[in-house]
């Protein structure tokens, strides 16, 4: 039996061995999908100790930027937005590879939503999540009228970093009520923020009451659902892009990474769709 897995720290609630379980029993594949609590300083030992009944690893917070220093090889896409949330074992070689699928579960979470309003586009946050969020815009055709509001822009693994290594000159606001007037001419609002961090966001939306019919919005949150953020804007007219729907995707290109198969997406939906029922 092979071995593959997620890790991050928390990961006890992660829904990621619903999506794999099922996809590997519709493929009739054996692979057993497991759950590792890491942290940072925790990720190179268990790089470490990949063997030759390894596949590759899913990773969450607070992985997706620490592992990058600790892989042989990190895929064009990854390199470019900083950011790794699957590594491949080659067990032939020891070589550990990055991927980056978060881009692709955005851009096609999104895309089943249907067509983007405005093309432009407001990201909620700076780290990681956020990069991959520009990735993905740029990927849907909205690379031009960008915006990333966030409480700090700087730091390590920053998104205006990335943004400069994909030639893109988004706009930088602050986390604040500022933010709702430019909302009703925005088509696509993403919000890559943890749970919680938004609520105040979804309170000012309340009191200013904006029209938001044209708005797409996605909140990478998925637990509680909905978010605040998800009720406010709704409330407001805004079409809604499930959470759930980007981690989906993400999980359908990291099957294909492991397997070299593609997976049934309506198996694994549902799947999806029952365990969050559930919780």
């Amino acid at each position: 039996m092979k071995r593959a897995g997620v890790a991050g720290s928390p990961i006890a609630h992660s829904l990621s061995p619903t999506l794999h379980g099922a996809a590997y029993r519709s493929l009739g594949v054996d692979i057993e999908y497991g759950k590792y609590e890491t942290t940072a300083a925790e990720i190179k030992p268990l790089l470490d100790r990949l063997d030759e009944s390894w596949v590759g690893l899913s990773l969450t917070m607070p992985l997706k930027q620490v592992v990058i220093e600790h892989l042989d090889f990190v895929d064009g896409l990854a390199k470019t937005v900083g950011a790794v949330n699957t590594v491949c074992y080659q067990p032939a070689n020891n070589l550990k590879v990055g991927f980056n699928t978060d881009v692709y579960g955005i851009a096609q979470a999104i895309r089943e939503e249907g067509e983007i309003s405005v093309p432009s586009a407001i990201i909620l946050g700076a780290r990681a999540t956020a990069s991959s969020a520009l990735a993905a815009c740029v990927e849907l055709g909205v690379k031009d009228h960008l915006t990333l509001a966030a409480r700090n822009h700087g730091g390590p693994g920053s998104a205006v970093a990335a943004a400069s290594r994909m030639s893109l000159s988004p706009k930088l606001t602050k986390l604040d009520e500022r933010l709702v007037p430019a909302l009703p001419g925005t088509g696509l609002l993403i919000s890559s923020l943890p749970a919680g961090i938004a609520d105040t966001l979804a309170q000012q939306i309340d009191e200013q009451a904006p029209d938001l019919s044209g708005l797409m919005v996605l909140d990478v949150v998925y637990h509680p659902w909905p978010s605040e953020l998800v009720r406010a804007t709704q409330n407001r007219g805004a079409r809604i892009v499930p959470g759930w729907a980007m981690l989906l995707h993400q999980a359908v290109s990291q099957v294909r990474l492991f397997t070299n198969r593609t997976p049934d997406v309506g198996v694994m939906r549902e799947a999806l769709l029952e365990e969050l029922g559930r919780r």
